[in-house]
């Protein structure tokens, strides 16, 4: 089993105890930042611990607060650490504090390596050395500037699970690299690092230990379980891996979800095999441009010329769309559809799904962009009529849906309707999940409309993926569940 080890960052030794006290019940073991601490008292720690200890006092050279200069003071720290019994000291490769490794060689020495700036070239060679000092645990946190880094890290992690020597604890530090956070067990990682609290973090793209116990189920991972996740841009505010996981863990289900944020289509695929996925979303901007990229692509996603769903099978890449029933789930349960007028906003790859969708259906669809040629090139593909969002208002509708981000937590308090154009008794759907109560929402339902959030096609397009991906049936209730506390404990924070 991998450890969930918080990373402490509070300012005094009475805080640090008061913190391992309130995360007793999450954390497996507790990391100490002495460079964080004002009144360090190590034995005072020693005496208050009920997890093992990991104590290192990190220069700033390392991403850490220790002045570089004092490098007789963080070695007596150290020192100390290792005398008073820390289970375990972590010590910089670079620091050359030898007399420190020497002693702790044997009983618990991490050696680490922080890169700021990237992805060392030869990081086997870096293992090498590292593990020749007598490293007992090998840490190397690097920084990804691409996902195409992580893949680098995760190739080269595989390869040093199988060629055995110390266990490593692989790290690509920032938002393009928050899978390795979670991912550590696969790579045979004695223990991962997370944060105490959203807020608290010791490093960047760390995440909460809570997240990484109850969401990710971080300490069941190993090389043998399945991996999915969410490809985009901007990710990591995405509820899939809330909804994904909890439907995993209802379904006792040895897989795990996670975020993919990707710079370009290109280096994810660069990346794709090293990351070693059995399937994974695809979301802004990528459902257009994967298509061409995928070896397999269903009728439903050829046609609407945008893929969400992709699963990997035998290293081939099968993608389909399930953003139709993300549509059409909902909008049953408020209407019927056939022979129905219905206006879609926006002219991305979920327009393109829900367009084809409700065509298929007997609807009667008009696509609206704000560049009408984009509107246009949906319409031709999917068989609707098309605009300019300008003519809004000549339009007539039963169904009115938003794809289009204005409303989200991106573009708060905006609107791509105004008021007066909203029509009682019609259906007004938005795409957007967060905030649950968009403008356009709460002026439609001012106005008399029947609404639609967007979390009702977040849920029910998460269920076809589910159900594609594991062929078992979605645990809707679990699901949703999942996701209105998210959106609670988010929505608490701001």
């Amino acid at each position: 089993m991998t450890a969930i080890c918080v990373s402490l960052t509070e300012p005094t030794t009475a805080g640090l105890i008061d913190r391992m006290v309130d995360l007793a019940g999450v954390a497996d073991m507790f990391e100490v930042r002495g460079d964080m601490v004002q009144d360090l008292d190590l034995l005072t720690l020693v005496r208050a611990q009920s997890h093992p200890l990991l104590f290192t006092c990190r220069p700033r050279s390392e991403g850490g607060r220790h002045d570089d200069r004092d490098a007789a003071g963080r070695r007596g720290l150290l020192k100390e650490a290792a005398r008073r019994g820390f289970d375990y000291v972590d010590v910089e490769y670079k620091s050359g504090f030898l007399d420190v490794i020497a002693e702790k060689a044997g009983k618990g020495l991490v050696l680490s390596y922080h890169d700021l700036e990237g992805t060392p070239r030869d990081l086997d060679g870096l293992y090498a050395a590292m593990a020749e000092q007598g490293a007992d645990i090998v840490k190397i946190a690097v920084t990804a500037r691409s996902i195409a880094d992580l893949g680098r890290l995760f190739d080269f992690a595989e390869r040093r699970a199988a060629a055995g020597g110390p266990p490593l604890v692989p790290i690509a530090m920032g938002p393009l690299g928050i899978a390795s956070r979670i991912l550590g067990g696969r790579y045979g990682a004695p223990f991962v690092f997370a944060s105490a609290a959203p807020g608290a973090e010791a490093a960047p793209g760390q995440v909460p230990a809570a997240e990484m116990a109850e969401r990710f189920r971080a300490r069941r991972i190993t090389p043998s379980t399945r991996v999915y996740g969410i490809l985009g841009t901007d990710v990591t505010w995405s509820l899939s891996p809330v909804i994904h996981n909890r439907g995993f863990a209802a379904c006792d289900l040895d897989a795990v979800y996670v975020p993919l944020q990707a710079e370009g289509l290109s280096p994810f695929l660069e990346a794709l095999p090293a990351l070693r996925l059995a399937g994974f979303s695809v979301t802004r901007p990528f459902k257009v441009d994967i298509v061409p990229r995928l070896d397999v692509v269903d009728w439903t996603a050829t046609l609407a010329g945008s893929v969400n769903t992709v699963t990997v099978q035998d290293g081939r890449l099968e993608g389909t769309s399930t953003d139709g029933l993300g549509i059409l789930v909902p909008l049953r349960k408020k209407t019927r559809v056939a022979d129905r007028n219905v206006v879609i906003l926006g002219a991305g790859g979920a327009a393109r799904a829900a367009a084809l969708a409700l065509v298929h259906e007997g609807a009667r669809v008009t696509v609206l962009a704000r560049k009408a040629e984009q509107a246009a090139a949906v319409a031709k593909d999917t068989g609707c009529a098309h605009g300019g969002l300008a003519s809004l208002g000549e339009q007539t509708w039963d169904v009115l849906i938003n794809a289009t981000p204005v409303g989200s937590a991106s573009m708060p308090g905006e609107s791509p309707v105004a008021p007066g154009l909203l029509r009682p008794g019609t259906v007004v759907f938005d795409m957007v999940y967060e905030p649950l109560e968009t403008p356009l929402l709460r002026d439609a339902e001012r106005a008399g409309c029947e609404t639609i959030d967007g979390l009702q096609m977040l849920l029910a397009q998460a269920a076809g993926q589910f159900e594609a991906w594991t062929g078992r049936e979605a645990p809707d209730d679990a699901m949703k569940s999942a996701a209105l506390v998210a959106i609670q404990e988010r929505e608490g924070r701001r």
